[in-house]
């Protein structure tokens, strides 16, 4: 099976700062491990320019490869409104030289983009074979981040609800939707009728998928202190995070108990925010100072109105540092529905002072919570579940190949070779103008398995 991804990058000139790669790679280094026969392509901008090396994308591996281009808007000063929007003629290219020219094929593509996907399609389907192919060449996922709705601040970027209408309206070019959270799934039922037909829109989501957002445990020691000396308030200063409130908690905690505050971000703090006496703020903290801080903080305070299976509260959870987060839908993805340190925005003050004052009973309302977040954020169960539906995907379109001339000329091709079969070579035995994914999907009706390599797909017997 070969696999396009198409990560989304927010953060463009940093690749490591996204949630959306940081997702992919997680579910990526799950397949490689599930199945021996998959093959991966990335298409993201060159590492020089979004700031990653190859081995953070896995692409140091044999089985996964790199199809590198400059995305639209790059470069322009306000290149960040448009990382969800796609495609240029050198992405084009650069698919169509990486991956087709030396007779590749994409069975999915997974598109995190939001417009583009219609000519994403267009170009996968005429590059794998077009009208003329037996089978459908590529398939085409949806996978739906962080849904721009009207009760989002960047869902109101565009006046008229402009946001979600055109996210609602790029699904219907999907063969699927993946959901990172349960929550946008939801809303996207709920705002999705002023758009599209209901019956339309529950088909669409009842074959929906919830990815979940892994995260790997095994790098977070749950360890917590005997009394709380530490605030640690992380993550970017975004307005939905209303770090005017977090703040107000920490000038309390100071004052009451003498807890500092621990400020790290991956931007300049805002102004006037890492002025105060109690805090002590990194500025465009670094991984490793990020790691140190997770380490020595007690406390963590989420406050945004907001979010979509986020990574920093749960990391600092899973550190040992007791959660207090805002009582909004969105954190019962990841939350139990009891949780007893969730609070409304106006409250989260006097319950970040409770959590304080009864610290054994808040360690282990923590603790319970993080076996939650476990269960649900694990990154086998969230590989396994997305490979499946991929896996899925490609086993339904072997069967109409079954019974037509290309498998019978497949077969008498395929015989003429002893082992491994170079798509390449089976090409010219076959005939130059069988479409490849014609090639691909008869050798596996006979029973041959892509072998996962590099360049060239090599076909081998499977079993």
């Amino acid at each position: 099976m070969r696999v396009l991804f198409v990560p989304e990058l927010y953060r463009p000139d940093d690749a490591t700062a996204n949630g959306t790669l940081n997702d992919a790679v997680a579910l990526v280094e799950q397949w490689l491990d599930i199945d021996p026969n998959l093959h991966v392509y990335w298409l993201l901008a060159p590492p020089e320019t979004a700031n990653y090396d190859h081995g953070y994308v896995l692409a140091d591996r044999e089985r996964v490869t790199l199809v590198e281009a400059e995305p639209f808007m790059h470069g322009h000063e306000h290149e960040d409104a448009f990382s969800e929007t796609g495609y240029t003629e050198d992405q084009f290219r650069a698919i169509e030289e990486t991956i087709f020219d030396v007779s590749g094929y994409v069975d999915v593509a997974i598109d995190q983009q939001v417009t583009g996907r219609y000519d994403l399609s267009k170009w996968l389907h005429r590059l794998g074979g077009g009208p003329a192919a037996e089978v459908r060449p590529t398939e085409v996922v949806g996978y739906v981040h962080d849904l721009r709705l009207p009760f989002k601040r960047h869902g109101r970027e565009m006046p008229d609800d402009a946001p979600v209408k055109v996210e609602l309206s790029a699904a219907t070019y999907a063969d699927g939707l993946w959901f990172k959270a349960g929550v946008d799934a939801e809303r996207m039922r709920e705002y999705g009728t002023a758009v599209l037909d209901e019956a339309f829109l529950d088909d669409l989501l009842d074959d929906a998928l919830e990815t979940g957002s892994p995260l790997d445990f095994g790098e977070y020691e749950e360890s917590y202190a005997d009394d709380p000396e530490r605030l640690h308030v992380a993550g970017s200063g975004w307005g939905k995070k209303n770090l005017d409130v977090v703040l107000d908690a920490a000038e309390t905690l100071h004052e009451e108990f003498g807890i500092r505050t621990l400020m790290t971000n991956m931007d300049p703090i805002p102004e006037g925010m890492a002025d105060r006496e109690f805090v002590d703020a990194y500025p465009e903290c670094s991984r490793e100072r990020y790691e140190t801080a997770l380490r020595t903080g007690d406390i963590a305070v989420c406050a945004s109105d907001h979010e979509t299976m986020p990574r920093t509260p749960f990391e600092q959870a899973a550190s040992g540092q007791v959660l207090v987060v805002r009582d909004e839908p969105w954190a019962y993805d990841c939350v139990p529905e009891d949780y007893r340190l969730a609070g409304d925005l106006g409250d989260l003050e006097a319950l970040a002072v409770r959590t304080v004052e009864n610290w054994d009973e808040a360690v282990a309302e923590n603790r319970r919570m993080v076996e939650r977040v476990r269960e649900v954020r694990g990154p086998e169960r969230c590989g396994r579940r997305t490979h499946r539906d991929l896996a899925q995907r490609v086993e339904r379109r072997i069967s109409p190949v079954d019974g037509t001339a290309v498998r019978d000329d497949v077969a008498t091709a395929a015989s003429e070779f002893d082992g491994e079969i170079p798509l390449d070579d089976l090409r010219e035995r076959a005939g130059e103008g069988t479409p490849i994914s014609d090639l691909v999907y008869a050798l596996r009706s006979l029973g041959y398995a892509d072998a996962g390599n590099p360049g060239t797909p090599v076909f081998v017997a499977s079993g």
